[in-house]
């Protein structure tokens, strides 16, 4: 994608659109950028821990009602959840990505180009998944990890789930809510899934007695009440970036586009669809089903950990991305500086947390003894160096937003893929069930500091940038 030649000091113009419409996204190249960041942060942050708190809400209600299994259960039937889910998120974060550059040029028709083939997409795959995932549930679930006792409860959670993939697409389309201007209502959006969740789940396991299933309907049908929002809010005439018939079309350039883009989104999600698999079958050879369910919770407690840096981030994604496409490499340079601190600073306190807390936390989930006791050992060891971690996304997502994709791909690879599945595999071959929780700060560590020399080589990129060419000196 070409950069704007626009000058630094003018914000973009949104082309065939009403003044007022205009000044909502222009906001992001003329308002301070720490109070943008403020702003547009603060409810991202709440949605992504609505969307978290979503998560844990079923694993807790499944660890009550039908134990250690059930949480084992989900736990594998979590990659396949995870693929759709990266999925989804590859296709609107890249949306939302090309959008925010494209409105920073001041291209509205190429912005409504890119939603409509977004949204066309995601039906399309979405339908493919469901299809896939019906016919090879059982091959997948064993895959995965599902031990003849968790297989039947995978099975049953998986059944109605995979229903909610045909609409649940939809409801990823959150970003374009902050990408219009109105960061509050994105979070009420997400607030609104895990409010309806938190009702249904429990009426459904405790009071119907439906199990595993019952959390899983609660789930779709929580992402059926967003998806309906979503549309109207995007079908909506008011919008700078509408979704309209005309623009409703497979275009192969704006595809790959949209793919670019969202490509680390996509990675980062599947790669930890991957890392549970094979954490997965490696904890069945090494601690067994108990393990398994340990991790599950782990898993869901660094998620929602994690999940106010992924808030930051997506807060961060239409002020970088507007500024780079209007050439404002000042303003972008301020983004992302508060995102890495204000990640870092996340971080440490989600490793605070961890380090006082982890049995409390576990006993929240279910009060087995075992459980408690394999799972906050696990917490504390596997994230012992989560503190680092939140930089380490920032940078990451900086280069996917800056129009940067394969900078961010790698660097997204390199924390899941590169290192961690290596050495959880190598590692317990040597130290048994503390080779797998060993490699987990091992990973962290190494991928951070590969993510500052990235990042430090970007800001001297950016100073460079920001002072221009130098000046011939004049002879006297």
């Amino acid at each position: 994608m070409e950069k704007s030649t626009q000058p630094a000091d003018k914000p973009a113009q949104i082309t065939d659109k009403p003044a007022q419409l205009a000044d909502k996204t222009a906001q992001f190249g003329e308002d301070g950028v720490l109070r943008l960041m403020v702003r547009y942060s603060l409810p991202s942050i709440l949605a992504m821990l609505a969307i978290s708190a979503h998560s844990v809400i079923n694993m807790t209600f499944i660890g009550r009602a039908v134990g250690p299994l059930g949480i084992a259960a989900i736990a594998v039937s979590g990659p396949i959840t995870m693929v759709q889910g990266a999925i989804n998120q590859f296709i609107s974060n890249g949306c939302a990505a090309a959008v925010s550059i494209t409105l920073g040029q001041g291209d509205r028709d190429g912005a409504q180009r890119i939603l409509g083939t977004s949204m066309l997409f995601l039906f399309i795959i979405s339908i493919v998944n469901i299809i896939i995932g019906f016919t090879f549930m059982e091959q997948l679930l064993m895959a995965f990890g599902a031990s003849q006792a968790t297989l039947s409860l995978g099975k049953e959670y998986m059944s109605v789930t995979l229903i909610g993939m045909i609409y649940g697409c939809v409801a990823t389309m959150n970003p374009m809510v902050r990408i219009e201007g109105f960061p509050k209502l994105a979070m009420v959006t997400m607030l609104l899934m895990t409010g309806m969740n938190l009702i249904l789940a429990p009426l459904f396991i405790f009071y119907f007695h439906w199990g595993i299933r019952g959390a899983a309907l609660a789930t779709i049908i929580s992402q059926f009440a967003v998806a309906v929002w979503l549309m109207y809010f995007l079908l909506h005439k008011d919008r700078t970036v509408r979704l309209r018939l005309k623009y409703l079309r497979l275009k192969i350039s704006t595809i790959l586009l949209i793919m670019k883009l969202g490509l680390p989104t996509f990675l980062m999600q599947v790669t930890q669809s991957l890392l549970s698999i094979v954490m997965n079958r490696s904890l069945l050879t090494y601690g067994g089903d108990i393990a398994i369910s340990a991790f599950g919770i782990t898993n869901n407690i660094n998620n929602l950990i994690s999940q106010p840096v992924f808030g930051l981030n997506q807060g961060a994604q239409p002020i970088i991305g507007y500024n780079f496409g209007a050439n404002k490499i000042s303003r972008v340079k301020q983004a992302l500086v508060y995102s890495l601190v204000g990640a870092t600073m996340f971080s440490a306190l989600g490793w605070l947390l961890t380090r006082l807390y982890a049995e409390p936390i576990f006993a929240f989930f279910n009060n087995d003894p075992e459980l408690i006791a394999v799972g906050s050992r696990m917490l504390i060891v596997f994230r012992a160096l989560i503190f680092v971690v939140g930089f380490q996304q920032a940078g990451a997502a900086y280069f996917q937003y800056s129009g940067k994709p394969m900078i961010s791909i790698f660097l997204t690879l390199s924390r899941q893929v590169i290192f961690l599945i290596p050495l959880i595999v190598i590692l317990p071959r040597f130290f048994q069930l503390n080779g797998i929780l060993y490699s987990g700060p091992i990973s962290d560590l190494i991928s951070t500091i590969l993510t500052a020399i990235f990042i430090i080589v970007e800001l001297k990129r950016l100073n460079k940038l920001i002072r221009g060419p130098a000046q011939p000196v004049k002879e006297n």
